[in-house]
């Protein structure tokens, strides 16, 4: 006896990230990966926003939450970062990250830009003993 297993067929339109796909007399498929650099979330599902929301942030969107405010988290998340934006040190987000770059060290660039001044802060005094 040959039991196949059970895929769900899924439109690509609605897939979750990560999914696969099953269209009828064909083969699975990958999705494509949420991108998290589209310039509004209105183009996405409310699926999508949630998966998007919770990979950026390590918890998942409360269930009640309404389209609008997934839109608004969803493009808060987006936001290109300012390059030009100044930390309380004095130095520019490019300035820190290229130095931080240049130290080797490991950092989110999603970061506060204070946190990013603070570690780099903290790198030069260790260097510098």
């Amino acid at each position: 006896m040959n039991i196949e297993p059970d895929f769900q067929v899924i439109e690509d339109a609605s897939a979750p990230k990560g999914r696969r796909i099953v269209r009828k007399g064909g083969s699975p498929a990958k999705t494509e990966a949420i991108d998290l650099a589209t310039d509004s979330g209105e183009q996405l599902s409310d699926e999508q926003l949630r998966a998007a929301i919770k990979e950026a942030t390590g918890k998942a969107p409360h269930h009640k939450m309404g389209r609008d405010k997934l839109i608004e988290v969803f493009n808060a998340l987006n936001k290109a970062d300012d390059q030009d934006e100044e930390a309380s040190n004095g130095l520019t987000r490019r300035e820190i990250e290229a130095d931080l770059t240049a130290m080797n060290i490991d950092f989110d660039p999603r970061d506060p830009l204070e946190d990013l001044a603070a570690l780099r802060d903290l790198e030069r005094e260790q260097r510098q003993q």
